[in-house]
């Protein structure tokens, strides 16, 4: 049940219209960056990843990942997020993308979503029991530092 409630939460999330401003203009811009500077439980976790093991073109698009998605928020917040199959990172990518300002091209959001999905593979899907204990103590920890509700699984 708990599942099935997480899964409905972050879809509704994902679709939600991204600005209510027309795209470009300064307000938009603006109120998504600040929108992203909002502390979620995921940027309570490690901002960096070991990619030394992962292919040449994964390592490549790591790059992409880190200037794009760095550029409205740290990169605990996607290395952290609780999404781990190709369809929440494609909907999830699809979204940054559609961010005002976040100058994230097809191309540069097709590297962000191989990178995301390779290292899902390797860090969340391959030992779930260690990855679902590692979202339980971000959440913990958040709800510690910031009170309840702020973001749940």
């Amino acid at each position: 049940m708990k599942s099935a409630l997480y899964r409905l939460l972050l879809t509704a999330y994902c679709l939600l219209p991204t600005a209510i401003y027309a795209e470009g203009s300064p307000s938009a811009l603006e109120k998504e960056i600040e929108a992203a500077r909002n502390p979620m439980a995921w940027d309570l976790g490690p901002e960096t990843v070991d990619i030394s093991n992962y292919p040449p073109p994964v390592q490549e698009a790591y790059k992409v990942f880190a200037v794009k998605c760095g550029r409205c928020h740290g990169l605990a917040r996607p290395l952290n997020a609780p999404f781990a199959t190709a369809e929440e990172w494609n909907t999830y990518v699809n979204k940054m993308m559609r961010k005002p300002g976040s100058g994230i091209t097809p191309n540069e959001g097709k590297q962000v979503f191989d990178f995301l999905v390779h290292d899902s593979r390797v860090r969340k899907l391959s030992n779930p029991e260690a990855w679902n204990k590692h979202i339980d103590q971000l959440l913990a920890s958040f709800q510690a530092k910031y009170g309840k509700g702020k973001e749940t699984r």
